[in-house]
């Protein structure tokens, strides 16, 4: 992919890296029980919820965003594994640029709802959510330029395959 270089392709690369671990072990405490974690990390997230006001990753999880966090752990923590191999190794075929659009459409279109709670929160202020919102934006930010960017070098991919066969 012509537009997965040098510095965007850095940039991906530790977003993907950094993404793995918080997946396994802070994400994951909001969907997998508690007691599997090391109550080091678990105090870790309570200190985020209770200095962060996220409501979201308190306990009990509410389940609309607990199931989001399974579809993090089940299908985008693997993708994270093999985004970074290909990133690499600078791979980029077919399989990699379609799992980038399926990844960046779908986590760009869950991050909406929780942006949503967040900004309709009644109980927190306009600093809590700002806050927030710099954590969670990100997360909307990278996938949905993903995807654009994939698309588009799919689209100039077969035009210029186009170009050739004419």
């Amino acid at each position: 992919m012509s537009s997965l270089k040098g510095i965007t392709r850095i940039s991906y690369l530790v977003f993907f890296i950094s993404h793995i671990p918080i997946t396994l072990l802070i994400d994951g405490q909001a969907f997998l029980p508690r007691n599997w974690y090391p109550q080091s990390l678990v105090d870790i997230v309570d200190w985020y919820v209770s200095t962060f006001k996220d409501k979201m990753m308190s306990h009990p999880t509410e389940p609309w965003f607990k199931s989001l966090i399974s579809l993090e752990i089940l299908f985008q923590l693997p993708f994270f594994v093999y985004a970074v191999h290909c990133l690499l190794q600078h791979k980029d075929g077919i399989l990699f640029r379609s799992l980038c659009i399926v990844y960046g459409a779908s986590t760009s279109t869950t991050i909406v709802p929780i942006l949503a709670s967040i900004v309709s929160d009644s109980d927190a202020t306009f600093s809590e959510k700002s806050i927030l919102l710099g954590f969670y934006l990100p997360y909307l930010i990278f996938p949905l330029w993903l995807t654009l960017i994939t698309v588009r070098d799919n689209i100039v991919s077969d035009s210029e395959k186009g170009k050739k066969l004419n």
